[in-house]
């Protein structure tokens, strides 16, 4: 299995914003430096989170983002599969359309990677985003963040 960029991108997004102090807000463009990508892009992900409650978004001059506080307990594959499904990149694992597939009324193998793509999430909801948390990955993230300032 493969994930798409915004997928990625989310991921990279959540499990940075769980490692700040829970009184500091983090803004897009600190988390596109710190991640080494676009603004613009990570503008979008950042919106998606925000609607689906995994993020606390404040506007304003002093506004930023933060984890949610319910976010620790969500599932990844749960997380990825909505992050999926939001992206505009996202294509099925097989396409029985592009080009036209002349034995699809009898072919099986879209149902099979259906059921992997299931099993890969249903795998991935083992952790949660607080697993992912290492005490000493949790250290050189918070040195990491005040080199970044």
């Amino acid at each position: 299995m493969q994930i798409n960029r915004f997928t990625d991108l989310g991921l990279r997004v959540l499990i940075s914003l769980q490692y700040l102090p829970e009184s500091k807000l983090s803004t897009v463009e600190e988390l596109a430096k710190q991640l080494n990508v676009s603004r613009n892009h990570l503008v979008k992900i950042v919106y998606f989170m925000a609607q689906s409650g995994w993020i606390n978004s404040f506007k304003g001059r002093n506004g930023g983002i933060r984890l949610a506080s319910t976010s620790y307990q969500l599932k990844l594959g749960d997380i990825v599969q909505a992050l999926e499904q939001a992206s505009s990149e996202t294509s099925a694992l097989v396409n029985c359309q592009q080009p036209p597939c002349s034995i699809k009324e009898f072919c099986y193998l879209p149902q099979a990677f259906s059921e992997a793509q299931q099993a890969f999430y249903h795998s991935l909801n083992r952790y949660t985003i607080r697993q992912l948390q290492a005490p000493a990955t949790k250290q050189t993230v918070l040195k990491w963040l005040v080199q970044q300032e």
